[in-house]
């Protein structure tokens, strides 16, 4: 059984709407909605404020704000197909933040109907009384609205098939009036409305005369353009006594036009008109007359007014002010500019530049020249418009192409007397672009979106042992690279190389409750050196003579405090005392503040004590603010303590069982200074035993039966997080092992991976949480969050020793000793994800590898320039090599003309050099199917002057697009076209040695062993093997072949038998060979609804664990910004987790009560049907963590592991799902 988790949810903006959720008129608020969640902000004067958020389940198409009679809105959501819903969602505050409540969930799923093709969305009328869906070709969903909630809704039918846009007309509160552009039957796009008549609940057949049938002209607007969108424009009032109708804007294609809407009079005309032609229609000549009114109907009419658009298609737009009168307008390349119909009589139409932004896929504009940004291709952003240039001085705004008429801007000032100076452009509805320079727009925050994704690879560029996700990210104006860990952010602030190598290292300060430190103690196996803080960039080391600390190795050192007694009763007070433990003996020192030195005033050692003590070394120790711990050879263990006459005195000792390895005594109530548990661990059993220091059953005793390991522990630390004790266990092996510590006994085993070398703990304060933080090989900080011990990563490698500090220079820092020297640096953001872009721009990569031996990346990428609508567009691919840790270009490698990069692969070359393997194609524009590619053999060849070149070595001609390449058996294969070709590639370029064809068109491979895993785009997936004969010939043999239409987007190999894939229909899905007595064949044995189209699979690192049979097998990237993992999980714990999905289901929900099996049902491209089956061989792991957000006891953890019936009781306990499920959270 897999498990499905998300490493990085879905980031891509698909819609966003403003509005005022509150009946606080002065608080507005932004809702974003991205492919499966709903976020709400607030408009503060700092920025956005994230207010909060909801799962959707199914992914979001528009949403859209319902006004109500309060002055609030609510809000209305529609989901995408074969499943569509409209979902009306209110907005509640509370104490503890903001709330999303779903009122009302209406299925809009029409058995046997067609999807529209080119429109899928929902209109809610200014006045909030009706909401119009299309979503069926030929049918809307009116939906009646009362006060901002469901009232009633009905479908009518609609003769406009192709529709593209549609749009409410600005009429009378009493009339419903929707604009709809639409293709006919003959391609023309044609301009036209219908009124919806609620009290027959139909829409009227005739298009209404308030907007004329208009077809536009094709110089306008050309059918084979992307889709224009309508916009309304409110009535205008030109001056005093003029009131003018408004209109509809067509936005997009070549040219903006305004229509509009006709006057009473007109209409009242054209009905005249209309009853003399019915009644000619009666006379003997009814072909003539039917003739001229089918002329009038399909007549063309000159807009009101239009304009040159002089970028690419408008993706986005939204009102400026609250008038109507002004529009940002957002082209595809993020080409932002200010569209105004102000005196549409005497200007025309006005375009604006103000600059380049993100692509835009939604804008909103919020309050004092403020914008929002959504964008699905680049960064969503929160903008400021500027009235002056804030930046690029000289430059021109936007390029406006030769050839469209601008203007200058002092073509709109005016005279004192108040007359406009007077334009050569000046003609009656014309419009004009202004040309101006310098950008007007300031970015003032971004929210990075990693989407879509295209490619990814999983690469340790700094050899830190922990790898990174590099993912190929963006389009159009904003491509990119974008290298994404999760962990928390350490920030180096000083780098002092005098330091040293040291093992161990402790802060010291003046006093024990000052809160600055003023020393630092280093030991490594020969000496101990005291280090001084005054220093702002550097430690300055203390000269031996003036420390007075003992020079030979250190086991431990601290501050600590004056104990006293009075009456019987201890107390502690603040003192400038300090502790070290060497191997012979202990020292008590004392600071001297005026002096600034240490002072040595007493010391106790074994052999002081004769007798028995005699001759004893002590090997470990441990201190807090009142008791010195120490592990002596001869497996004694002592507690020492000062008495009133600060003289160490034997508190409690005993002889253990084993030798003493390593101590702790670290107080689990931070406020105290005394610990009543010591934690020990043995050298020869690798076991970890926790005494009591005070028990009423002896002195030194076990508290709990013993843990065995499986390696030496090396550092111990009893710690509280706030919800439970825990014990940190470091082990040699570079494994830290969890243990809860609650009613004496130890549970909740957590196991983390740091590397191979020691683990180290140290203890600090990060704000308010009390963290650890483990080093190794690797770093890791451990926090608490909702009641679970949780790890995030530490972007740091090799730490020898570490410890907190506070000083002046370095306030809340840590100081870790490492290969490079000491480090001095800070945790922030101890659970962020951490996201680096490279941005590439036009230059949009598709493709992606990684050579160590190169140190580089090979990025293939496709750069296309923006132009006008209608124009042909410049387009160029190149390969891209570009160092792998600062991302400079090395060299570039570019294609022929018309020719695209589609697929690359490192392969190994001559002398253990690597050598690029690049698949193209030539892109013909009368071509439905490519029928010319190449195979190119690119060599980096390093020249004295030149550097680093991308060379040539070979080509080879081939018929078709090269989809896919792989390495098989130290061979080449590609998948071009419907074929599978394998390649021997040498220095004398590509040798075919075996072919396939077999398939429709295949577009992905994956190789295991001497396996092929073909997936065709067109049919399904099959098996195919390597056969190398006795001959030394080789050929390519079918294993098996699925033969369902299942339209494959991407596979991986899983094992030998074993293939992953995602399909068209955002299904993941998995095929295990079965072999026969008679045949062999590809039984599908898992199939899920992600919601997602996936991109790319890639191997994840291994992040497993033995205890919990949890294995992360792939990673899985998405068009929509998600990052995923896919985790193989063991029979038996399959079992339980899908036991628990079962019972979960019952108890969580989304905000619209969906069901839980129906949103993972697989579904296919014509929806819903009797024969669906449950989703298989998948587990929702996002859905299964849900589980830890109840508290224990509670009346849902019960629910859910009682079952409904009997049957459905879970058979493992809350514990053992608990300690499952922390697993799987940590591999994500």
């Amino acid at each position: 059984m897999r498990i499905v988790s998300t490493f990085h949810p879905p980031s891509s903006v698909t819609d966003v709407v403003k509005c005022r959720l509150t009946s606080d008129r002065s608080l507005i608020h932004l809702v974003v909605a991205k492919s499966n969640r709903l976020d709400i902000y607030s408009v503060q004067p700092s920025g956005l404020s994230y207010e909060c958020g909801a799962e959707i389940w199914g992914r979001i198409v528009v949403v859209k704000a319902i006004p109500t009679r309060g002055g609030k809105s609510n809000l209305l959501l529609l989901t995408d197909h074969p499943d569509p819903r409209l979902i009306f969602i209110t907005y509640s505050t509370f104490s503890t933040g903001g709330r999303l409540n779903a009122v009302k969930t209406l299925s809009l799923y029409h058995h046997n109907s067609r999807p529209s093709e080119f429109l899928h969305t929902v209109l809610v009328d200014p006045t909030g009384s009706v909401a119009v869906i299309n979503c069926y070709t030929g049918k809307f969903r009116v939906v009646e609205l009362e006060n901002g909630f469901y009232k009633n809704d009905f479908d009518v039918m609609v003769s406009e098939l192709n529709i593209l846009s549609l749009t409410f007309l600005p009429t009378s509160s009493d009339n419903y009036s929707i604009a709809i552009l639409h293709q006919d039957h003959n391609q023309n796009l044609q301009l036209l409305a219908h009124n919806i008549v609620l009290s027959e609940y139909e829409m009227s057949p005739e298009s209404t005369l308030l907007l004329p049938p208009t077809a536009l002209s094709t110089s306008a607007v050309s059918p084979t353009d992307a889709p224009p969108c309508l916009v309304p424009v409110p009535p205008q009032r030109s001056n005093a006594t003029e009131q003018l109708p408004g209109g509809v804007l067509v936005l997009g294609g070549r040219k903006v036009q305004f229509f509009e809407l006709s006057s009473e009079e007109w209409q009242e005309k054209h009905r005249e008109k209309q009853r003399k032609l019915e009644n000619r229609q009666k006379s003997a000549d009814q072909a003539k007359t039917k003739e001229k009114q089918k002329d009038r109907e399909v007549k063309k009419r000159r807009p009101k007014s239009a304009v040159e658009w002089p970028w690419c298609e408008v993706t986005a737009w939204c009102p400026a002010n609250d008038e109507g009168t002004k529009f940002f307008v957002g082209d595809s390349y993020g080409r932002l500019a200010v569209l105004s119909v102000e005196s549409t009589v005497e200007r025309g139409l006005i375009v604006i530049p103000l600059g380049e932004v993100s692509p835009p896929t939604a804008l909103a504009y919020l309050d004092s020249q403020v914008l929002f940004i959504g964008s699905h291709f680049g960064d969503s952003q929160l903008i400021r418009i500027h009235t002056s240039p804030v930046s690029n001085l000289a430059a021109p705004t936007l390029p406006i192409p030769a050839g469209v008429s601008v203007v200058e801007p002092s073509a709109f000032s005016y005279s004192s007397k108040g007359k406009r100076r007077a334009s050569t452009t000046d003609r009656e509805g014309g419009g004009r672009v202004l040309a101006s320079n310098g950008t007007y727009i300031e970015v003032l925050d971004t929210w990075q979106n990693v989407g879509p994704i295209l490619d990814a690879v999983l690469a340790d560029t700094d050899r830190s042992g922990q790898p990174r996700i590099f993912t190929t990210s963006g389009s159009m104006n904003a491509g990119s690279l974008r290298i994404i860990q999760s962990g928390a952010d350490f920030q180096n602030t000083a780098v002092t190389e005098n330091i040293g190598n040291f093992s161990k290292i402790w802060p010291l300060r003046s006093r024990f409750h000052d809160s600055y430190d003023t020393h630092i103690l280093a030991t490594n196996a020969q000496e101990t050196v005291l280090f001084s803080l005054d220093q702002p960039d550097t430690l300055s080391v203390i000269p031996t003579e003036a420390m007075h600390f003992d020079v030979s190795p250190t086991l431990a050192a601290s501050n600590i405090v004056r104990r006293l007694k009075n009456s019987g009763r201890t107390s502690y007070e603040d003192s400038s005392f300090i502790v070290q433990v060497t191997e012979d003996k202990v020292l008590l020192l004392e600071y001297d503040n005026v002096l600034q030195t240490h002072s040595f005033l007493a010391s106790w050692s074994p052999d002081e004590q004769g007798g028995e003590w005699a001759g004893r070394k002590i090997v470990a120790a441990a201190l807090n603010p009142s008791q010195f711990v120490l592990g002596m050879s001869r497996k004694r263990l002592v507690v020492l303590n000062l008495s009133e006459n600060n003289e160490f005195q034997i508190f409690r000792y005993k002889d253990l069982r084993e030798e003493i390895s390593v101590l702790s005594c670290t107080p689990l109530d931070p406020t105290k200074s005394f610990s009543v548990y010591i934690a020990v661990a043995y050298w020869s059993i690798h076991a970890v035993d926790i005494l009591s220091v005070a028990s009423a059953d002896g002195y030194l005793n076990p508290v709990c039966d013993s843990v065995s390991l499986p390696a030496l522990p090396r550092s111990l630390l009893l710690h509280d997080f706030g919800y439970a004790p825990q014990i940190l266990i470091g082990l040699r092996n570079g494994i830290l092992v969890a243990y809860t510590f609650g009613k004496n006994v130890l549970e909740d085993e957590r196991i983390f991976s740091l590397g191979t070398e020691p683990v180290g703990l140290t203890q600090f304060e990060m704000g308010e949480k009390r963290v650890v933080f483990a080093s190794g090989s690797r770093a890791a900080l451990l926090y608490a969050e909702k009641g679970i011990t949780q790890h995030s990563s530490v972007l740091v490698k090799n730490v020898f020793a570490s410890a907190r500090i506070n000083s002046p220079n370095w306030p809340s820092s840590l100081l870790l000793m490492t290969p490079a020297g000491g480090v001095i640096g800070t945790v922030r953001d101890y659970n962020k994800m951490h996201i680096r872009t490279v941005h590439l721009g036009l230059d949009n990569p598709r493709r992606l590898q990684h050579d160590v031996g190169l140190h580089a990346f090979a990025v293939a990428c496709v750069r296309t320039e923006p132009g006008p609508v209608g124009e042909d567009r410049l387009s160029s691919s190149s390969l891209k090599l570009l160092d792998d840790k600062t991302f400079d270009v090395l060299c570039q490698f570019t294609c022929q003309n018309s020719e695209e990069i589609t697929a690359i692969h490192m392969i190994p070359f001559s002398e253990g050099n690597s050598a690029i393997c690049v698949g193209t194609v030539f892109l013909k524009p009368n071509e439905q199917e490519p029928s010319q590619g190449r195979l190119l053999l690119i060599t980096v060849e390093s020249g004295a002057v030149a550097g680093r070149q991308l060379k040539k070595s070979s080509e080879m001609n081939v018929n078709g697009c090269v989809y896919a390449l792989t390495r098989v058996n130290g061979l080449l294969a590609a998948s071009i076209g419907p074929s599978v070709s394998v390649y021997k590639v040498d220095a004398a370029g590509f040798q075919t040695v075996a072919q396939w064809n077999h398939n429709y068109l295949v577009t992905s491979l994956s190789a295991r062993g001497s396996r092929l895993f073909v997936g065709d785009a067109i049919c399904s997936v099959s098996v195919i093997d390597l056969i190398e004969t006795e001959g030394g010939d080789v050929r390519l043999e079918s294993i098996a072949k699925d033969f369902s239409p299942l339209w494959p987007m991407s596979i991986e190999s899983l094992d030998q038998d074993t293939i992953i894939g995602a399909n068209s229909d955002s299904n993941l899905f998995t095929y295990t060979v079965q072999r026969g007595e008679t045949r062999t064949t590809l039984d599908r044995d898992g199939f899920y609804n992600l919601g997602d189209v996936v991109n790319k699979f890639i191997p994840a690192a291994s992040g497993g664990t033995n205890v919990i049979a949890l294995e992360p097998k792939l990673l899985f990237f998405t068009s929509s910004g998600r990052i995923g993992v896919i985790v193989d999980a063991g029979p038996e714990l399959s079992l339980h987790l899908t036991a628990l999905e079962r019972n979960l289901s019952k108890v969580v929900t989304e905000i619209a009560n969906a069901s839980h099996a129906k949103h993972r049902a697989p579904v296919g491209t014509w929806g819903k049907s009797d024969a669906d089956a449950a989703a298989y061989g998948f587990l929702d792991g996002d859905f299964l963590e849900k589980f830890l957000d109840f508290e224990h006891p509670s009346s849902e953890t019960e629910r859910i592991l009682k079952g409904s019936i009997s049957p459905e009781k879970l058979k493992q306990t809350y514990a053992e799902i608990k300690q499952s499920l922390e697993a799987l959270q940590a591999l994500h």
